[in-house]
């Protein structure tokens, strides 16, 4: 004779599987396509595969590891910007957060292909995630 737990453990497993079989597939189907997911720079679109593919990768040691992206001053030339160096920049994240530098610091940042950027020097607060503008002010 079964008892009731013998009935109800492949039905809980199977339900376990479903549900993570559907989170799966929604979580893919719901993921930005990297060659879709922009950043504007200079008032330019841009995509990521775009920028990884034409603007130099610079490494920089930050908190006693190396991070390497593409160089900020780089991307800010590949934009055309006239005068890098008469301008500030404000980098914009998706949830609104921004912090403004200056030619200086971007000679000294990157962005990652995780669209993060990390400043050599700067604090932490300038470690910005999810960048989606960089605003030449």
């Amino acid at each position: 004779m079964s008892t009731g737990k013998e009935k109800i453990i492949p039905i809980l497993a199977i339900a376990v599987l479903l549900v993570g079989t559907f989170s799966t597939f929604y979580v893919h189907a719901n993921k930005i396509d990297g060659e879709k997911d922009t950043i504007t720079i200079n008032n330019q679109k841009f995509t990521i595969k775009e920028l990884l593919e034409s603007v130099e990768f610079k490494t920089i040691e930050l908190d006693e590891r190396n991070i390497s992206g593409l160089a900020l001053d780089k991307l800010i030339i590949f934009s055309n910007v006239n005068c890098p160096s008469c301008h500030k920049y404000t980098i914009i994240a998706d949830d609104s957060y921004q912090k403004t530098v200056n030619w200086e610091d971007m000679k000294k940042g990157i962005l990652t292909d995780y669209k993060r950027t990390y400043f050599k020097d700067k604090a932490h607060a300038f470690w910005i995630y999810n960048v989606i503008e960089i605003e030449v002010i």
